[in-house]
């Protein structure tokens, strides 16, 4: 049996496991005996990587069939300040884990700058969990959190864009029928203020995560990076979301709204 090495970002921790990523995915989402239920976001790490200060070998020798020939599920190497520790490079695709275990898998693409919007609201996941709004595009944002001259810096960070529709161009009248965040008068507020001060580029607009990231309303995708290197990671279009990820896509509907 094979041994993957995943980084899941909620909570954030290294593993080694001999499960799929869609059986990994599932098993954090629903656990083996289907008692939880919470959504997962991870990334798949080159397993022979070995880590600095980490008992990458120790954890590789766990994770072995138990006695009665089940895959050994998870074998923990680190809970704390994982994400910092790995190199870009060695990080594969994403995974996507809905309530009720259903995986969708992104795969890394180019990325274009979108110069087009003015706004942007984003949700960071990992090692913190803010939802922030920013004049930055996404490439920028990421430079901006992870820059030493920043005093709140991170090392790392793994977020994804919300769809904002017209409240990103117009915070104050935009129609916002359609958007399902809470409290969107303070929603509002928090963009309209990005142009009170032309130094100021984010600002917090929810200090805690809700239990659930809205996956269907991440916008381009997801993000990971620092101040010198930068992946993306696009959610599929809409015509595949309903045909091709059709099964994934219904079970993040049904599970994610409000």
């Amino acid at each position: 049996m094979s041994k993957h090495l995943y980084l899941s970002f909620t909570p954030e921790a290294l593993i080694f496991s001999m499960l799929s990523p869609q059986q990994f995915g599932k098993y954090l989402a629903i656990g083996d005996k289907k008692q939880s239920s919470s959504h997962a976001i991870f990334v798949e790490i080159d397993p022979n990587i070995d880590i600095e200060g980490l008992q990458m070998d120790v954890a590789r020798k766990r994770c072995v069939p138990h006695d009665n020939g089940i895959p050994r599920r998870s074998a923990y190497i680190s809970i704390y300040r994982a994400l910092e520790r790995i190199p870009l490079s060695a990080m594969g695709d994403l995974h996507l884990a809905t309530r009720d275990g259903v995986v969708l898998t992104l795969k890394q693409a180019q990325y274009s700058p979108r110069s087009e919007q003015s706004r942007f609201l984003y949700q960071e996941i990992c090692p913190v969990s803010p939802r922030v709004v920013s004049k930055l595009e996404p490439k920028d944002f990421c430079q901006y959190v992870t820059s030493e001259n920043n005093p709140l810096y991170m090392p790392k960070v793994v977020f994804s864009d919300m769809k904002l529709g017209t409240l990103a161009e117009d915070p104050e009248y935009g129609e916002a029928g359609n958007i399902p965040y809470p409290s969107i008068d303070h929603l509002r507020s928090c963009l309209a203020s990005l142009n009170a001060k032309p130094d100021k580029m984010t600002k917090i607009e929810r200090r805690g995560m809700r239990p659930d990231i809205i996956f269907y309303m991440v916008d381009r995708g997801f993000y990971i990076g620092d101040c010198d290197a930068f992946l993306y990671y696009p959610m599929p279009d809409e015509d595949s979301l309903l045909g091709e990820h059709n099964r994934w896509w219904n079970s993040a509907t049904k599970i994610e709204r409000y």
